[in-house]
């Protein structure tokens, strides 16, 4: 297979897994060395309140924040990656039937 075969245009794309929330989490970044930190949260509304009190508690104002998900790669053509789940699931079908067949 040639170099040109193997990267033709084909365009993918990244998504948010459809099983997968949007998680926050945040630190303190005040230079006195505050230890202050938000763990994981899916409410993002609470996330930023509890950051939000602990700016009017302290006066610290400036936080790092991690926003963070599961992400998905796929192809961009509906038909081409209908056409590669049908070869992975046909490949998978057949690795489960060599197995059974006692082959390593």
């Amino acid at each position: 297979m040639s170099v040109r075969s193997t990267l033709r245009a084909v365009v993918y794309k990244v998504l948010r897994h459809p099983s997968s929330e949007l998680t926050m989490t945040a630190r303190c970044m005040h230079g006195s060395g505050c230890q202050w930190t938000l763990g994981a949260t899916a409410d993002l509304k609470a996330g930023s309140v509890a950051v939000i009190e602990h700016t009017a508690a302290t006066g610290h104002a400036i936080f790092a924040r991690t926003l963070e998900d599961m992400a998905c790669v796929v192809l961009d053509n509906p038909q081409e990656q209908a056409r590669r789940v049908a070869v992975n699931r046909l490949e998978l079908a057949a690795a489960e039937e060599h197995a059974r067949a006692g082959h390593p």
